[in-house]
């Protein structure tokens, strides 16, 4: 991405075909901000920008501090993100980015919307309503317990958990813990 100069889609997926062909076990965190846009439609395509740009030094961070060197951070596109760590840093990994963005953003507001808690914008409906200050949610899928066939079936999974998670007030990240292999109805 031009944006965070992280590494883009076509990366993503060879890390996880790698560590899925050398047996590896990992945890893909499938990070994504909420109400993102909100804040661009509000403060512009420049403040959200640096938003995007500051997401990723936090991911960053918290991989330095929490996570191994070999872990990757990279760069789906917009406000999507996606660190690859062991199952055993994931935990403080994904708190340290929780608390790192909690503390950030307020700072990106302008005072009046801090003290109220919200902006108000235009839903995708074309509905005027209440947008809280933006919060982080990260969906966290590994193969620790489960196996799976193919980076696509990671990255629906992690979609699914996304999915959840950003129903949930505030930053948020959950692990899947389920076991064995996904039932398709």
């Amino acid at each position: 991405s031009p944006l965070t100069r992280l590494p883009g889609n076509i990366a993503i997926e060879q890390v996880l075909k790698g560590k899925m062909l050398n047996d590896e076990k990992f945890a893909l965190c499938y990070i994504d901000l909420d109400d993102f846009k909100a804040y661009n439609d509000r403060y512009g395509y420049a403040r959200g920008s640096e938003l995007i740009k500051l997401t990723g030094e936090v991911i960053h961070r918290a991989r330095d501090e929490y996570g191994d060197v070999g872990d990757f951070v990279g760069h789906i596109g917009g406000d999507d993100f996606v660190l690859v760590t062991s199952p055993d840093n994931v935990e403080p990994v994904c708190q340290a980015i929780v608390n790192a963005f909690d503390a950030a953003v307020p700072a990106h507001y302008h005072a009046d919307d801090r003290a109220r808690g919200y902006i108000e914008g235009t839903d995708r409906y074309g509905v005027t309503r209440r947008f809280p200050l933006m919060s982080i949610s990260i969906s966290v899928v590994s193969d620790a317990r489960r196996n799976f066939t193919s980076p696509l079936e990671i990255a629906q999974v992690a979609t699914e958990i996304k999915d959840y998670v950003k129903t949930l007030p505030g930053s948020n990240y959950l692990i899947d813990r389920r076991t064995g292999q996904r039932v398709n109805a």
